[in-house]
């Protein structure tokens, strides 16, 4: 299924159609009501209107492809390879069963004319009106201010906001429409955005063609009606007026309506600014959090029409590539329910970063979602959840297998957990380097920072251990979403626990490396082994074992 009847959503059928997959294409944020055709793809910076009427009736003869323009998907449950969605149209309601699920919203343009001061300016427009204009003309309807030619007009751009490629490249295509049309074009913007594909040959284009460009650090004096446009020159280092015809501004584009509320229907994480992908290196270029719905063109950040096409293509890629790993791995099995421990408290299913988890009477956790993280075993409090398949023994509530062996009399004794997706691969490379370590350090991979459970850490320091180290990955590149905040979380409260207790805070410690700081970790466990010697031997080791067991 691809959510999105726009530009977007097209080229993503045509790319993921082409891959031998059946496609149904269902409403995304456009406008309840529109019509099917050229309304369908409003998208005049991506293509001629009459174009994607064209490609609209070409794939609708095609096999394998359904279009419900108007329906809206209101629930989903399941995981990949078996999505169950419902979806509403008017009185009608009905589920639809699919493997996979494209997110490929339209993002929507908000006028900046009031920003700056040109809302009821005759003469002024913002660029979307300047596009619809020029399609207009083009298929040879009427066009008011186009009806006039040889005029001068102004475009108006990077002060109310930083800008982006993509209005960049909407303005540049508008400037040379206009030149060719006789017009005098002029550019005010505080940074000309072209590093972007294309876009320097195109700003090179219009200046040939005439277009006058004025980088100002500050945006120029515009009377309100839009009649004049004043400012100093940097070159000529004179005042210079312009009476401007007609003016364009400049739009903000932003995330559609929508999108927060598929992101709850569907259970992913979006970004902070409301784009469907959160920021995420292990999500690029288009997956989310949930394995088998992905996100792009412009329901994850602002693109163009190049950009768009390439994450299509990305996202059939991605497609083929899950289903193959689906079909090896059908009865394969990364983690396991303990139903006579299980309370049914939804700890698990309410934290699961991946939506692995589902409910029937009680958790059901999908071997094909599951991505063994191990969150969910260690925050359960039944310690009812096993994870199958990590690199050492399984991690549940008893020391894990140590990797590397210390000098059995080395001190002080330090356990280092390392996320096998940066801290491990770091602690390994400083060894491979003969980075400085201490003699008392064990390394011990992990599949997250977050799987460590608070009572695995108890019982490292009711062994006698004088330290341990979390160490999970870099804001905005842990593979679990939050193991890293986690593993923070319980490493500060633990800390609090241990003093309250008679011991230092200091004895747990979180740190974040990526996988390339090997002097980070040499520095980070020599930091520890200081603070340890300092502290002292963990005055749980002078107690015999039986009365620690005890």
């Amino acid at each position: 299924m691809i959510i999105g009847t726009g530009w977007t959503g097209l080229t993503a059928a045509r790319e993921i159609r082409d891959f031998g997959f059946n496609v149904l294409l269902v409403q995304g944020n456009e406008q309840e009501g529109e019509q099917e055709g050229s309304q369908l793809f409003h998208s005049a910076w991506s293509a001629k209107e009459h174009e994607l009427q064209e490609a609209y009736a070409e794939f609708c003869q095609k096999e394998g492809i359904r279009f419900l323009p108007r329906a809206r998907l209101t629930g989903c449950r399941g995981t990949i390879g078996s999505f169950t969605l419902r979806l509403e149209t008017g009185d009608q309601v009905w589920e639809e069963n699919v493997g996979a699920v494209v997110l490929a919203c339209e993002t929507r343009a908000s006028p900046l004319l009031q920003s700056y001061g040109l809302e009821d300016a005759p003469n002024a427009i913002s660029l979307s009106g300047l596009e619809k204009g020029l399609t207009s003309q083009t298929n040879g309807e009427d066009s008011l201010f186009l009806l006039q030619q040889g005029g001068q007009a102004a475009f108006i751009s990077g002060f109310a906001q930083e800008g982006d490629h993509l209005n960049q490249r909407r303005i540049l295509s508008s400037l040379q429409t206009l030149e060719e049309q006789g017009w005098w074009t002029f550019v005010y913007t505080r940074n000309l955005k072209v590093a972007d594909d294309g876009l320097e040959e195109l700003a090179q284009t219009d200046r040939q063609l005439g277009a006058i460009f004025f980088k100002l650090d500050e945006c120029p004096d515009i009377s309100p009606d839009g009649s004049q446009i004043r400012h100093k020159d940097p070159v000529l280092e004179r005042e210079v007026l312009m009476q401007p015809d007609l003016i364009v501004v400049e739009e903000k584009l932003l995330p559609g309506p929508e999108n927060e509320r598929l992101a709850q229907v569907l259970k992913i994480t979006p970004r902070e600014n409301g784009f469907l992908q959160e920021e995420n290196i292990h999500r690029l270029p288009v997956r989310t959090n949930r394995k088998g719905i992905f996100s792009i063109g412009s329901s994850r950040e602002i693109m163009t029409p190049a950009q768009t096409r390439s994450d299509a293509a990305n996202a059939a890629l991605a497609l083929k590539e899950d289903f193959r790993e689906l079909q090896e791995n059908l009865f394969g099995e990364r983690a396991f329910i303990d139903e006579d421990k299980c309370c049914v408290c939804l700890t698990c299913y309410r934290l699961c970063p991946h939506g692995a988890i589902s409910l029937e009477d009680r958790p059901v956790i999908s071997s094909l979602a599951c991505q063994g993280c191990g969150l969910c075993a260690s925050e359960c409090p039944q310690e009812a959840i096993s994870i199958l398949e990590t690199p050492g023994e399984e991690i549940k509530g008893s020391l894990a297998e140590r990797i590397q062996a210390p000098d059995p009399g080395a001190t002080p004794r330090i356990i280092a957990y390392c996320c096998q997706n940066s801290a491990y691969e770091a602690g390994m490379a400083a060894y491979v380097f003969n980075r400085d370590l201490p003699q008392g350090l064990k390394i011990v991979e992990v599949p997250c920072a977050g799987s460590i459970s608070p009572d695995l850490i108890l019982s490292d320091l009711r062994e006698g251990v004088d330290g341990l180290l979390l160490l999970g990955c870099h804001p905005g590149a842990c593979k679990s979403s939050k193991g890293n905040s986690f593993a923070q979380y319980n490493s500060h409260r633990l800390g609090s626990i241990l003093e309250e207790v008679g011991l230092s805070r200091k004895r747990i410690r979180f740190r974040t490396l990526a996988d390339n700081m090997d002097i980070e970790f040499s520095r980070y466990t020599k930091e520890m082994e200081e603070s340890l010697v300092q502290l002292g031997q963990n005055p749980l080791a002078r107690v015999p074992s039986a009365i620690r067991a005890s």
